[in-house]
C-alpha cells in the first residue's frame, strides 16, 4: 500500500491502463481517478502516453482556444491599408474594399474574375493613394497569378489570412456586413449599383460620424464633411485647422475603445506554444461532412508571422496556410518492424516432396538427403574426405546335420537391411547458413 492506493505489479500495469482510458477521457481525469486507488512509480506518464497514442481521442479531441489578440499596427494616415473582400447578395457578387484608417467604403459589382479586380483596384489607387498593404483572404481572385503580378508591380504588400480564419481579416468582414445593409432594396435590376437610392446610402455613411471618435470617414479623409441631402450650418464645410488635431482626438478616442475590447477579446483566450518545421501536426476540419474533427495530419513547413504556419497534408501532399489554432501538435504512432532470425526462414521452407516408391525397388529407394543431393548435383560441392567400406563380418558354414530341425528353426532368418555406401554430403541451401 502506499497512502491507502493499492501498489500494481508490473505484470497488471497494462490492464489498469487500459481499464482508466476506457472511457476515453483526458489525462487530468484518469490521473484523478487513479489517485484514490491504485499507485506505481511512472503511473502519470504511463496515462500520458497512452490518451497520446489513442487515435480516437486525438480525432475526437476539443477546439482549441482562440489566441489572445496580437496587437495591431495602426496606420498613419488615410488609405495607407487597405481590406477587401468578396460577398454574395441575392445571387450577385460585389468587391468591397474598406480604408481601415478613415473606415471609408468601397463597393464594386464583381466580374471578370482577377481581371475585374485588377481594374477596381486601380482605379482605387489613382482615386486615393497607393497603400502600403493590401489584406484579404485566400479566394482565387486575390490569389491568381495576375493579382500578385499586379500588386508586386505597383509596390503594395499583399497581406493573406489563414485558412477558415476570417478574424485575421475582420475589418474587411465588418465591412461586408456594413454594406450588405446599405444595398438593401437600394439596388436596381440584376444587382446594379448604379442607382440614385444606393449612391444616397452610402453618401450618408461616408458622412455619419463613428460613435467613438465622434469623426465620419469623410473628414478623417478630407478634413471636413461632404455635402450631401442634409443641411448643415454655413462654414461646416471648411477643412479642419490642423491634420494634427484630428489625429490627436481620434487617438484619444480609440484609446478607451481599445482598451475595452482587449479585455472583452482576452477572455477565455489561452497562448498556445509554438510550432517548429518538421512537426507533425493534426489538421481540425473547418468545412465538410465532419467539422471540428482532427482527421487530417500533415508535416509543418514553414513559420510565418500571425501564428500562421504552412503545413503539407498528408496523402494529398498539397500544402496549406493554417492558423496555430487549428493545429494540434502529435506523436505519430509507429509499428516496430519485427526482426527475423534464421530458425524463421527455416520454418518457412517448403517441405520436400517424398519419393515415389511403387515404381521403383525398394532395395533402391532414396532418401530426402539423397533427392536433395540429386537437385543439387548441379552446384558444386565441397571435396570431402573419401570413407572407406566398413569391413562386414564373415561367418562360417555351418556342416550339415542330421539332427532333424525343429519347423521354426528351418526357416531361415530373414536378411539384414543393405546401407547405401552412397557418400552423403550437406545440401547446397544450408551453406548460407554458418556457424
Amino acid at each position: 500500500m502506499y497512502k491507502n492506493r493499492i501498489v500494481i505489479p508490473p505484470s497488471l500495469r497494462q490492464d489498469c491502463i487500459q481499464a482508466l482510458h476506457a472511457a476515453h477521457q483526458g489525462v487530468s481525469r484518469m490521473t484523478a481517478r487513479a489517485e484514490t486507488s491504485i499507485f506505481w512509480p511512472g503511473i502519470t506518464n504511463a496515462i500520458a502516453h497512452v490518451r497520446a497514442q489513442c487515435d480516437d481521442c486525438n480525432r475526437n479531441a476539443p477546439s482549441q482556444p482562440s489566441a489572445p489578440p496580437a496587437p495591431r499596427v495602426e496606420p498613419l494616415y488615410p488609405f495607407q491599408c487597405l481590406c477587401a473582400d468578396y460577398f454574395q447578395y441575392k445571387g450577385d457578387t460585389y468587391l468591397v474594399v474598406v480604408d481601415r484608417y478613415s473606415n471609408w467604403p468601397v463597393v464594386e459589382r464583381a466580374a471578370d474574375g482577377a481581371t475585374g479586380l485588377i481594374t477596381c483596384l486601380r482605379h482605387i489607387f489613382a482615386t486615393y493613394v497607393i497603400p502600403d498593404e493590401l489584406s484579404s483572404d485566400r479566394g482565387p481572385e486575390f490569389t491568381s497569378s495576375l493579382t500578385q503580378a499586379f500588386l508586386q508591380q505597383w509596390g503594395v504588400h499583399h497581406r493573406l489570412s489563414s485558412v477558415a480564419f476570417p478574424h485575421s481579416n475582420c475589418r474587411a468582414e465588418i465591412g461586408v456586413k456594413t454594406i450588405k445593409r446599405l444595398i438593401r432594396s437600394n439596388t436596381g435590376p440584376g444587382g446594379n449599383l448604379n442607382t440614385n437610392a444606393f449612391q444616397r446610402a452610402i453618401l450618408q455613411y461616408r458622412n455619419a460620424p463613428d460613435p467613438g471618435t465622434k469623426l465620419s470617414p469623410a473628414q478623417c479623409v478630407f478634413g471636413r464633411p461632404i455635402r450631401d441631402f442634409i443641411p448643415i450650418k454655413i462654414g461646416s464645410y471648411s477643412p479642419h485647422p490642423t491634420w494634427r488635431s484630428t489625429l490627436q482626438a481620434r487617438e484619444e478616442a480609440l484609446r478607451n475603445r481599445h482598451m475595452r475590447d482587449a479585455e472583452r477579446w482576452s477572455e477565455y483566450t489561452r497562448q498556445l506554444p509554438p510550432l517548429k518545421v518538421s512537426d507533425t501536426v493534426r489538421i481540425q476540419n473547418q468545412t465538410g461532412p465532419y467539422p471540428t474533427k482532427w482527421d487530417r495530419t500533415g508535416v509543418v513547413l514553414e513559420v510565418r508571422q500571425h501564428d500562421r504556419y504552412v503545413v503539407r497534408v498528408d496523402g494529398s501532399g498539397r500544402a496549406t496556410v493554417r492558423n496555430r489554432k487549428f493545429l494540434r501538435k502529435f506523436t505519430p504512432v509507429r509499428t516496430p518492424i519485427p526482426r527475423r532470425s534464421i530458425l524463421d526462414d527455416l520454418r518457412i521452407l517448403p517441405p520436400h516432396p517424398p519419393a515415389d516408391t511403387g515404381t521403383q525397388d525398394s532395395s533402391k529407394a532414396q532418401t530426402p538427403n539423397e533427392d536433395i543431393q540429386e537437385d543439387q548435383s548441379d552446384l558444386p560441392l565441397p571435396p570431402t574426405p573419401p570413407q572407406t567400406p566398413t569391413p562386414q563380418p564373415v561367418t562360417p558354414p555351418t556342416p550339415p546335420t542330421d539332427t532333424p530341425k525343429p519347423p521354426e528353426a528351418a526357416e531361415s532368418p530373414p536378411p539384414l537391411p543393405r546401407r547405401s555406401t552412397r557418400q552423403r554430403q550437406q545440401p547446397a541451401w544450408m551453406r548460407d547458413y554458418t556457424t
